[in-house]
């Protein structure tokens, strides 16, 4: 495997099909000198806990970041 950035592009665009993924949307929050390799790092970690049944689906994002 190469670099985490390399992993994350084969996950979100498999070169043997459509993966679904048309638009992909990064927000850096507050760290505004955050590299793609950090990006690809959480993006690989989020893939992680969905494929390990960890997730959890969040449909109102508004009122949960109000907690």
């Amino acid at each position: 495997m190469g670099t985490q950035l390399e992993q994350a592009l084969v996950d979100l665009f498999p070169p043997q099909g459509d993966s679904g993924v048309f638009n992909v949307k990064f927000f850096r929050g507050r760290n505004r000198e955050v590299t793609a390799e950090q990006l690809a790092e959480q993006l690989l970690s989020a893939n992680t806990q969905v494929t390990e049944g960890r997730a959890v689906r969040v449909t109102n994002v508004d009122g949960d970041l109000a907690v």
